[in-house]
């Protein structure tokens, strides 16, 4: 697909973990695109109109000539197979496996619990709970066992030298409003070491309201 025919437009929110990994991913790619920040806490994601556009009620969604993608590792594959310049998987199948495995320990070993949407049900029943104390035992389970996978096979980055996809999901994971008040890159030395070299990186910038790729 020719990049000069694009129109790519990337439904996110302000320092969120799961829409802040596709900006990455854009950015890497050295695709252009517009921001258009979805208002969460103010239930914007549950309108009418966001609901045509991701059924979920979630961000990340990237739009593309009009096509609608959903869920930010379906999204990384397709911009690897479309965009093959700049490649955010490494080659061999056995290598892609273990970069897959850091993304998906982050999707669904991390991620799940700290979701603000999940918090916000339980206080449904629940008036008084402590978000910090009921996700900070599953959050340990899920970046140790990152910390573990990124001992053995990272280096400046969490595979090897080459920034990959499996950067993309980690960083965010750490630096996003949404998570980075629970829990310390500190704990996990081969994690912080990781992140602190991506900090480096422009394409890892925090993304402002009024900022586009």
């Amino acid at each position: 697909m020719s990049t000069s025919r694009l129109a790519i437009r990337l439904y996110t929110y302000r320092g969120y973990s799961a829409p802040w990994r596709v900006s990455i991913m854009l950015k890497l790619k050295q695709l252009h695109y517009q921001s258009f920040f979805v208002n969460l806490p103010k239930g914007e994601q549950l309108s009418n109109m966001y609901s045509q556009i991701n059924p979920l009620q979630i961000v990340p969604t990237l739009e593309i000539n009009g096509e609608l993608l959903h869920e930010s590792m379906a999204i990384a594959e397709y911009l690897e197979e479309e965009f093959p310049r700049n490649k955010l998987f490494p080659k061999s199948p056995l290598e892609k496996s273990i970069v897959r495995s850091m993304c998906e320990t982050v999707n669904s070993g991390i991620h799940p619990y700290h979701a603000s949407r999940l918090y916000r049900y339980i206080h449904n029943y629940v008036n008084d709970i402590n978000r910090q104390e009921i996700s900070e035992p599953f959050l340990e389970r899920g970046f140790t066992a990152l910390n573990t996978l990124v001992e053995k096979h990272g280096g400046d980055y969490a595979f090897g030298n080459q920034v990959t996809i499996a950067d993309a999901f980690i960083y965010p994971a750490f630096r996003g409003d949404d998570v980075s008040y629970l829990v310390s890159v500190d704990k996990y030395p081969a994690l912080k070491r990781v992140v602190e070299n991506l900090d480096k990186l422009p394409e890892f910038a925090y993304e402002h309201p009024d900022s586009q790729g």
